[in-house]
């Protein structure tokens, strides 16, 4: 998938399951926070308009993970951040060299976005599958 932020081309991998399963294992108790938008997500994702996803869905990722320990949102940041890279020049560059950001111009809401788009690339199918209502008492016991 390929996108663009402030006039910078990105392109973006899809993490191995292995990636998938340990993101979103981080990222549920976030997610769940969330549920009652996912109507809306699911009404801007019929419409294409990804600009409003981003804009719904960042602030409330952003402090969802700002409440997360450092250990807890490495874990989700990296691994995101290890399937991105930025045109520059004429070839793609990785975003991440090593623990540090390959770019200096980029501020951390470029990161979220690239690690948004990469969730939402990676686990679209199972955040699809969530459910956006509750499940009514008496089901499953």
């Amino acid at each position: 998938m390929e996108f663009e932020i402030k006039g910078n081309a990105y392109r973006i991998a899809k993490l191995s399951v292995f990636d998938q399963f340990k993101v979103s294992r981080k990222l549920l108790p976030v997610l769940s926070g969330m549920l009652s938008d996912f109507q809306a997500i699911k009404t801007l994702a019929a419409k294409k308009d990804s600009a409003s996803i981003m804009e719904k869905v960042l602030p409330k990722i952003a402090q969802s993970l700002s409440d997360l320990s450092d250990e807890d949102a490495n874990a989700v940041i990296f691994p995101c951040l290890a399937v991105a890279a930025r045109k520059h020049m004429k070839s793609w560059a990785p975003v991440m060299q090593g623990d540090e950001l390959a770019f200096d111009d980029m501020d951390m809401f470029d990161m979220l976005q690239i690690v948004g788009r990469v969730v939402g690339d990676s686990l679209g199918n199972f955040l699809r599958e969530l459910p956006t209502t509750p499940t009514p008492e008496g089901l499953g016991e």
